[in-house]
Formats: C-alpha cells, sequence, structure tokens
C-alpha cells in the first residue's frame, strides 16, 4: 500500500500477526522485516539496509536473510543471537525460549550495526526521526517518515492491548510512552500487527482505546487480589491473554506472570 511518494505498507503473512509482523518501506530501507520471507522476496532487490525497530523475534527473525545478502542491519540493541535474547527476555526458561524463538518464529542468530534516536539515515532524502519508546521492551524506536507517517511499532492498536511480558518491560513506561504519541502531528500511524490508521480523529481515538487496556487490567487484576486468588491462580485465569495456545502454555504462562506481577506491585503498594 502506497502512504506517500516512496513510503509503502508490507502486510506480513497472516495479515501482520504474530509472529510475522508488517513492514515499513521507505526509500531504499525497511523496518521490521519479518513479513515472511515469500513476500519479502517480491521487492527485496530494491532494499539496501534493514531496521529493527526492537530485537524481539517477530520483528528481526529475518534480520539474517540481510547478512546473507550482504546487506545492512541495523538495531537498537547489541544483543542479536538466540542465547543472549533468552537471557534478556526470558530469564528462567531460557532453554524452552529459545525453542519458541527458533522453532515457532523462525529465529536465526544474526550480526547488525547500532543505532539510537541520534544516529542519522539517508532513505532516498526521506526525513527519519526515531522516537525511543520505553516500557514494552528498554530500547524500542518508533519511526517519524518526512514528518507524517509514523511506524509504531509495538504500540501495535490490536484488539489485545499492549504488550509487556519481558523481565525489562513497565506497563506504566509504556503508558506514558504511548500518551506521549499525542504531542506528535502525524497524519497515519503504521502499527506492526495491525492496519495502519488514518486521519487524527480517528488516529487518537484508537491510541485512546489502546491505552484504556492499561487501567482495565489492572482493575480485573485487583479484584482477583483482594479476593484472596495468589499469583498462580490469576494467573491460571489468565486475565491477559485469557486463551492460550496448549503447545505454548508455558511461555505464555511466563509472560502473563511477568505482567501480572508488575501491576500487582503497584496494587499491594497501594493497598
Amino acid at each position: 500500500m502506497k502512504l506517500s511518494e516512496g513510503v509503502y505498507f508490507i502486510e506480513g503473512k497472516k495479515k501482520g500477526n504474530f509472529p510475522y509482523c508488517n513492514s515499513l518501506i521507505a526509500g531504499n530501507a525497511i523496518i521490521d522485516p519479518n513479513c515472511g520471507v515469500e513476500i519479502l522476496n517480491g521487492f527485496i532487490g530494491e532494499i539496501e539496509t534493514a531496521v529493527l525497530s526492537h530485537n524481539h523475534p517477530d520483528h528481526s527473525a529475518l534480520a539474517w536473510y540481510f547478512n546473507r545478502l550482504n546487506r545492512e542491519v541495523y538495531a537498537p540493541h547489541p544483543f542479536t543471537n538466540v542465547r543472549e535474547l533468552a537471557e534478556r527476555f526470558a530469564r528462567g526458561i531460557e532453554e524452552r525460549w529459545i525453542e519458541f524463538a527458533t522453532e515457532f518464529v523462525g529465529f536465526r542468530d544474526f550480526k547488525a550495526q547500532l543505532y539510537d534516536s541520534s544516529s542519522e539515515f539517508d532513505w532516498n532524502g526521506h526525513e527519519i526521526e526515531m522516537i525511543e519508546t520505553s516500557g514494552h521492551t528498554d530500547d524500542m524506536h518508533l519511526f517519524l517518515i518526512d514528518g507524517k507517517i509514523l511506524y509504531s511499532a509495538d504500540i501495535d492498536l490490536t484488539d489485545f492491548g499492549p504488550w509487556y511480558g519481558n523481565p525489562e518491560s513497565d506497563p506504566y513506561e509504556f503508558k506514558r510512552s504511548i500518551e506521549s504519541l499525542f504531542n506528535y502531528d502525524f497524519e497515519v500511524i503504521v502499527p506492526s500487527h495491525s492496519r495502519p490508521v488514518s486521519g487524527r480523529e480517528e488516529i487518537e481515538s484508537r491510541l485512546n482505546s489502546y491505552i484504556e487496556h492499561f487501567d482495565r487490567r489492572e482493575e480485573i487484576i485487583r479484584e482477583l487480589y483482594e479476593r484472596g486468588l495468589s499469583i498462580d491462580e490469576i494467573v491460571e485465569l489468565s486475565p491477559i491473554y485469557r486463551k492460550k495456545r496448549p503447545s505454548l502454555k508455558e511461555i505464555m504462562d511466563y509472560f502473563e506472570r511477568n505482567m501480572i506481577e508488575k501491576h500487582l506491585e503497584k496494587i499491594r503498594k497501594h493497598h
């Protein structure tokens, strides 16, 4: 989908749903290239650079492919092999996470150059502003293209809502990061797991609906906590995921426990 001259939305395999993501092309660069290798091959000849918004496998799983083609890869964090990422994202269940990342998501180790919000890119003359965004991961960046198109990465505007299941995640930082987007005057938002949204009124409506998930989840968790349920019992009830794929239950329980515990920490302080 052409968004403006030289800027294209690429819907990922399975409509960009996990374990894939949507991509954005700006000039000769692609942001978050894990749209599926079959889709990627349709335009790979025009792409010189792959840039990762963050190193979650559903965004970075095809970075190795650019290494093989001798194309540039940029990432905001030096951990780019599965063992390092497992220790970062899944402390305590590293082996299970490695199996999940490599077999279910298709991740392979890759090499990348580091960037941060002060780095300068030249994507065929497009103006690029990188917005460091905390809460989802420590290092996620959003990309504002030519002042009007925002690739919002895992501020993904899905019905599921925000995800903050890693040890380093923080729902309250994430909420503040999302709220800060109201200060930018972009015209189109391109999420990594849902379709682009255009028009300020619709964009702000979708952002507000997305933000509401934080408080709604906390209210449910507070109610369960005040009923005397243990953390294990709350995880089993699954107020965030609701449904879990049986083959992935162990790792989804791990992520949900992290999210619930982050809410419980605040609830206990104010109880």
